[in-house]
């Protein structure tokens, strides 16, 4: 079987991702499991879940596999896309699996990649042992409200929720970049740096 690739996300546009089951594949305690934007709209349709929890279960049984069919779908020799988008909905499973994002980014050193995670000890684990993470793997760490509290001592971009209720909403930086809702024309995710926060209005 091969990996399911999106590429007919409203938001992405014609930027192409691969995405994971939700809640099943995010961290144990994860602040937004109950109200998930993966369970909403389009991603209720069964189709969707029956792909995503596919692409979840071939990383499991075949790990190898599964980064390489990515790697085809966005450079099979022919065609080159130059921004990628990993897990729209779902999580890094492991360090095993963010050690095979790693590998991508920098074997298509032209693709620019972006991952939005909450497993950010993963990405913290992976430097304290020595890795480094290359220049065209873009992470940004995903906040939820002031009161989950996130490692962050290598200064990763971070990615703020907005909530009706402002009391929640003390942690965003007033400097904060804001959202478009549209990533083919704005990208500004793909460029953010280290120390800098992007705001997202609550789905």
């Amino acid at each position: 079987m091969s990996v399911k690739i999106s590429t007919t996300n409203s938001k992405l546009g014609l930027i192409p991702s691969v995405n994971l089951a939700p809640i099943l594949t995010c961290r144990k305690n994860c602040p937004c499991a109950k109200d998930c934007y993966a369970t909403k709209g389009n991603f209720r349709f069964q189709n969707v879940k029956n792909s995503h929890i596919h692409n979840y279960q071939e990383y499991l049984t075949n790990p190898s596999g599964y980064f390489e069919s990515i790697q085809k779908a966005i450079n099979n020799g022919f065609m080159s896309y130059s921004y990628f988008r990993w897990h729209a909905s779902g999580d890094i499973v492991d360090d095993e699996y963010f050690a095979g994002m790693v590998k991508i980014a920098l074997e298509l050193p032209r693709t620019s990649f972006l991952v939005f995670t909450k497993k950010f000890e993963i990405v913290n684990d992976f430097i304290k042992r020595g890795g480094t993470i290359p220049e065209n793997l873009h992470i940004v760490f995903s906040a939820w409200g002031d009161s989950f509290k996130i490692e962050n001592p290598y200064s990763f971009p971070m990615a703020h929720v907005r909530f009706k209720d402002e009391n929640q909403n003390k942690s965003i930086p007033d400097n904060a970049l804001e959202c478009s809702g549209d990533c083919t024309n704005c990208l500004q995710c793909w460029n953010i740096k280290h120390g800098e926060s992007v705001v997202f209005n609550k789905h």
